[in-house]
């Protein structure tokens, strides 16, 4: 009797061994998965096009860049990034110049978001809001941005980030989210309004107003970048979102 009784104690740590490594292996993702994923993925999403004038394009040739990382990850280095954009403009002709004022093109660019983007447990990750280090919480505009970064993740990629395949696989997504400003010189002179809300307290707010004549006319866009792949490394995803984002920016022009 007791050796039966060993050999099914045997029997049922055999099966709990087994079904907690398949979990292991398949609850989250599946080794096909991890094949599929070998080759790093990429997307974007933009916000706006922006058109310039044509004409102007034509004439206009002096451009100054300026590129900021404002975002909790500095794994972009600005300069690169940088010199990877006026790389790409000088190859279209323009001359790249170090003083805006005498600028026919003011280009910045500010990386507002770079980091590891999750999956969550509760939804499938096309449709999933969650974002490491509390994106929705911690950036101005949070929302937005989140919902950028998912167009730009679209249906096609089955994984957001974290799929577990074992111990030593992992489907990872990087995102990053550059905002674009782009001032066009004109001929004749533009008038605004710089308007401010501010806010005292909890139930007051201040607004002011400010006109302004400049020579330039402003463009804004955001842009994210998604890059997925099987235990992608976060070096490798910053030099991806540097690629990807300097060749569509530069292609305004």
């Amino acid at each position: 009797m007791s050796v039966f009784k060993s050999k099914i104690t045997k029997r049922v740590a055999t099966f709990v061994t087994i079904g907690a490594l398949s979990f292991q292996l398949f609850g989250c993702a599946t080794l096909p998965e991890a094949i599929e994923y070998r080759e790093l993925y990429t997307n974007y999403k933009m916000t706006d096009t922006i058109f310039l004038d044509v004409t102007k394009r034509a004439k206009y040739k002096n451009i100054f860049v300026d590129v900021r990382n404002t975002s909790q990850l500095q794994e972009i280095d600005t300069s690169l990034y940088k010199n990877a954009i006026e790389h790409k403009l000088q190859a279209k002709g323009y001359n790249v110049v170090q003083d805006p004022s005498i600028a026919d093109y003011i280009l910045q660019v500010n990386v507002v978001y770079f980091d590891y983007y999750r999956k969550t447990a509760a939804q499938d990750g096309a449709l999933s809001g969650a974002v490491a280090g509390g994106l929705a919480g911690g950036l101005a505009g949070g929302r937005d941005v989140d919902a950028l970064i998912l167009a730009a993740i679209g249906a096609g990629v089955g994984y957001v980030g974290g799929a577990l395949i074992g111990s030593a696989l992992k489907i990872e997504t990087f995102a990053g989210v550059v905002e674009i400003q782009i001032m066009e010189k004109t001929e004749n002179p533009v008038v605004g309004v710089i308007t401010s809300n501010l806010k005292q307290g909890t139930s007051t707010t201040i607004k002011t107003e400010q006109a302004i004549t400049t020579n330039y006319q402003t463009y804004r866009t955001k842009l994210a970048v998604t890059a997925t792949q099987t235990n992608l490394k976060k070096e490798i995803a910053a030099k991806e979102v540097v690629d990807k984002t300097s060749v569509l920016i530069a292609n305004f022009f």
